[in-house]
């Protein structure tokens, strides 16, 4: 997949002013109304014999136009990452900026969407808005019409009644509900981080190596214990694991430098140094809560049981339900 930051380099990349079949958002999370989207957006690029484009912006526009964004669902990478799976040809991931924020619809839609990208196509969410002005999709189609592109509108894609949003899929994972943040997403919540040196009790002190992520802004489900599986990005297939989000209770020592929540994932029959690599954890349901345990002893044969019960899921469990595991 060609990924550019600018229209002219996305539109080089591609080898010169053939047009496109675009789709424009924010797509974090890429949840499910996000995937309707893309593939409408390739199966029309692919039947004109068009290239698919989506155009998307980096960082959130809410983290440039309020002092409190909400966090993301992905990292610019996982998102490229799952356009890429998709079927996108290519991505124009353009910065964002005030400079952008204050481009009216026709602006955007002039200098980016026709001019520069030539587009056949333009497909947007129900709920889209575009612009200083904040067109949406019945203004934004009036916009394509002038120009002379198409405008097609997508429908929400419900689930329990609602449409699939972002916003719900953030509060089902503060809730504790990673079953309905994995349904709405169409997959595993996940998250990469390099793996850092922790405190070094995992292996030494407890006999259960772990690895410790370093958290890169990407929201993390409610802390618990999780069943999980693990896989490095950079070659590898993934593997079951046991993760840990938490303020390790039972080691807290009241100090705000050591009681900050981590997050640790025990690989099941792996060893190796994997320090200064990036790893990437996907949640597969809440094995139990965290709780502080009277000594390492306890802990310990916890943890053992909570291997096994992973252990005993496989490698692809998904639950149905939120409930404890066991």
């Amino acid at each position: 997949m060609i990924v550019a930051s600018t229209p002219e380099e996305c539109a080089r990349a591609a080898g010169g002013p053939r047009p496109f079949v675009v789709t424009i958002g924010n797509f974090d999370g890429v949840h499910l109304g996000h995937q309707a989207l893309i593939r409408r957006t390739v199966n029309r690029a692919h039947k004109l014999g068009l290239r698919a484009l989506a155009v998307t912006f980096e960082p959130h526009p809410a983290g440039v136009l309020t002092d409190n964004p909400p966090p993301a669902l992905s990292s610019a990478r996982q998102r490229l990452d799952l356009l890429a799976s998709l079927g996108m040809d290519a991505t124009l991931l353009m910065p964002f900026t005030l400079e952008l924020a204050s481009v009216s619809a026709e602006e955007f839609c002039r200098a980016v969407l026709k001019e520069a990208l030539h587009t056949h196509v333009l497909f947007i969410g129900y709920d889209f808005c575009l612009g200083r002005d904040q067109a949406g999709p019945e203004a934004i189609s009036n916009i394509g019409r002038r120009l002379g592109f198409e405008v097609m509108h997508i429908h929400a894609v419900m689930f329990e009644g609602s449409p699939v949003s972002s916003t719900r899929i953030r509060r089902a994972l503060a809730d504790g509900r990673l079953d309905l943040a994995n349904a709405m997403l169409g997959r595993p919540h996940t998250v990469r981080g390099m793996v850092v040196h922790g405190a070094g009790r995992g292996g030494p002190l407890l006999g259960v190596p772990t690895a410790n992520l370093e958290q890169t802004g990407v929201m993390l489900p409610r802390p618990a214990v999780y069943a999980t599986t693990a896989r490095l990005t950079d070659g590898g297939k993934a593997m079951p694991s046991v993760t840990c989000f938490s303020r390790n209770p039972t080691f807290r020592t009241g100090r705000p430098e050591e009681d900050a929540l981590t997050l640790e994932t025990h690989i099941l029959d792996f060893s190796g140094d994997i320090y200064g690599r990036e790893l990437e954890v996907a949640f597969m349901g809440r094995l139990r809560e965290a709780q502080k345990f009277r000594g390492p002893d306890e802990l310990v044969a916890q943890l053992h049981a909570d291997i096994e019960a992973r252990r005993g899921m496989g490698e692809h469990f998904s639950p149905l339900s939120d409930t404890a595991l066991y």
